[in-house]
């Protein structure tokens, strides 16, 4: 359990932020280039954005959980 826990802990952390960021620079690059799709990427980013705070509000909505009924329920 201990490394599932740290392993959620690094996703949490620096794995979906980080993927996140490099999505969103990587998408403005994109745009830079390639002007006739810059609604497309715009879009793409949008969905970065909402997946971001999705996965965020998972993880609080997780830490409630825990810290209301215990640490072994979940």
């Amino acid at each position: 359990m201990q490394i599932l826990d740290e392993i959620i802990t690094l996703l949490r952390t620096v794995v979906i932020p980080l993927g996140s960021v490099c999505r969103v620079v990587f998408c403005f690059i994109k745009m830079i280039y390639d002007e006739d799709a810059m609604n497309s990427y715009k879009k793409k980013i949008w969905n970065v954005v909402v997946f971001l705070i999705i996965s965020e509000l998972i993880f609080v909505g997780i830490d409630i959980i825990k810290f209301y009924y215990g640490e072994y329920i979940i």
